[in-house]
C-alpha cells in the first residue's frame, strides 16, 4: 500500500465550518447507524430537494460463492443515487500498478490518484456523509469504511448501516431498479490523463495504520529456531499483539508465529452478517481470547487478504480502543502464507 503520512484514522475532533442540514448532523461521528436511521437520513434528504450531503456507496461483496456485488447492482435494484465500489477494481491492481504491487496481491488499498478519480466520477464530495451498505449475506462492508477513512475522508462522516440493503427495502426503503454501468479502472484513468491528474476529491491519504510485510518483520523480530524447527519470538514481539480473523484458514492453511484467532465471523449477529454484536458482546469476545483492548502495545490485525481484518480494526474501536495504535497488514497471508522466508505455524499433516 502506499505510504504517506497525516492524521490518523481515528476519531479526532476537526475543526469543521460545514453547514450540517438536521439529517447529516444526526449521523456525526456514528460509525454504526441503524436502518431507521439511514430510513431518516434519506428521506429529510429527499425533502430539501437538489444535491444532497449524504452519498450512499454498495460494497457488497463476497470472499467466496457466486455472487457479485458489481453486477448485482449493475442490475438493480439499489438504494437511489448510490454508487458501488468494486473493492477488487478500486485497487492497486498489479496489472495497472506493477511498481506499486509487484506481487500482483489481490484488492491492495489504491493509489490515491484512483480513489480520487473514483470519487469524481461518484460525485463525492470530500464534505460528503458517506453511509455504506451491503446485501443480505456479505459480510466485509468495514473495508469500504477503512478505505474513506485511510483517504482522508472525514472518519466523523463515514457510516456503515447496519443491516442489508434487503432490510431496507422491507422497511420501505425506496430503490431504482433500472439497469447501470459502474466505471472500471481503466476508465478512470484514461479520464485522469484527459484533466491532467487534477481531482476535486482532495485525497488526504495517511498510511499511518497500515503496514507491509518489512513492518511485519520488525514487530515481529523473529528468530528461527532450527534445532526445534519451530520459531521463536524475541522479547521485542512481546510488545505486539497479531490478530488473526480468518475462519476456518487459520487453521487449515497456517498462520503467523504467536497469532491470535478471532474469527470475523463472531463478530457479527449469528443472523445478521452486516450487524455487529452489542459493544459489550465484542468487549467478552476480544477477553475470551486474551486480548486487552486497551492495551498500549501495537495491535497488528492480518487476515487471508487485507479484508476481514477491517472488521477487527472497527470492532476494536467500538470497544474504546485508540486506533492509532492498531494496524492493517495489507498484504496478509496471501503476501505473508506464500513467501518461501517468512516463519509460520503449519497445520500437522
Amino acid at each position: 500500500s502506499s505510504s504517506s503520512s497525516s492524521s490518523s484514522l481515528q476519531q479526532t475532533s476537526m475543526n469543521n465550518n460545514d453547514s450540517y442540514n438536521s439529517s447529516s448532523s444526526s449521523l456525526e461521528g456514528k460509525s454504526l447507524v441503524s436502518i431507521e436511521e439511514c430510513l431518516d437520513a434519506y428521506k429529510q434528504t429527499s425533502n430539501q430537494g437538489g444535491s444532497s450531503s449524504i452519498s450512499w456507496v454498495d460494497a457488497s461483496w463476497w470472499h467466496k460463492g457466486d455472487l457479485n456485488g458489481r453486477d448485482l447492482f449493475e442490475q438493480g435494484p439499489r438504494i437511489p443515487g448510490s454508487v458501488h465500489l468494486d473493492m477488487d477494481d478500486i485497487a492497486a491492481r498489479g496489472d495497472l500498478f506493477p511498481e506499486l504491487n509487484p506481487k500482483n496481491l489481490p484488492h491492495m488499498l489504491p493509489p490515491k490518484e484512483l480513489f480520487a478519480a473514483a470519487m469524481d466520477n461518484f460525485g463525492i464530495q470530500k464534505s460528503n456523509h458517506i453511509i455504506i451498505y451491503g446485501r443480505q449475506s456479505c459480510f466485509f462492508t468495514p473495508r469500504t469504511l477503512f478505505l474513506f477513512r485511510y483517504m482522508g475522508h472525514d472518519p466523523r462522516k463515514v457510516h456503515l448501516m447496519q443491516g442489508s440493503f434487503e432490510e431496507w427495502i422491507a422497511a420501505g426503503g425506496e430503490v431504482e431498479t433500472e439497469p447501470t454501468t459502474v466505471a472500471k479502472a481503466e476508465e478512470l484513468l484514461a479520464s485522469n490523463l484527459e484533466n491532467n491528474n487534477k481531482y476535486d476529491y482532495q485525497v488526504t491519504s495517511n498510511a499511518e495504520n497500515v503496514c507491509d510485510m518489512n513492518d511485519m518483520l520488525r514487530y515481529m523480530n523473529i528468530n528461527n529456531n532450527e534445532k526445534e524447527n519451530q520459531p521463536t519470538v524475541t522479547e521485542e514481539h512481546e510488545d505486539v499483539i497479531i490478530l488473526d480473523p480468518r475462519g476456518s484458514s487459520f487453521a487449515s492453511k497456517g498462520h503467523m508465529p504467536g497469532a491470535i484467532h478471532i474469527p470475523y465471523s463472531k463478530l457479527v449477529m449469528p443472523d445478521n452478517s452486516l450487524k455487529f454484536k452489542p459493544t459489550e458482546e465484542l468487549r467478552s469476545i476480544f477477553e475470551s481470547a486474551g486480548v486487552d483492548v486497551k492495551s498500549e502495545r501495537q495491535v497488528i490485525c492480518s487476515c487471508g487478504s487485507g479484508v476481514s481484518v477491517c472488521s477487527l480494526f472497527l470492532a476494536l474501536e467500538l470497544c474504546g480502543r485508540d486506533s492509532k495504535n492498531t494496524f492493517l497488514y495489507d498484504g496478509s497471508w496471501a503476501e505473508w502464507g506464500n513467501d518461501p522466508n517468512t516463519p509460520k505455524i503449519m497445520p500437522s499433516k
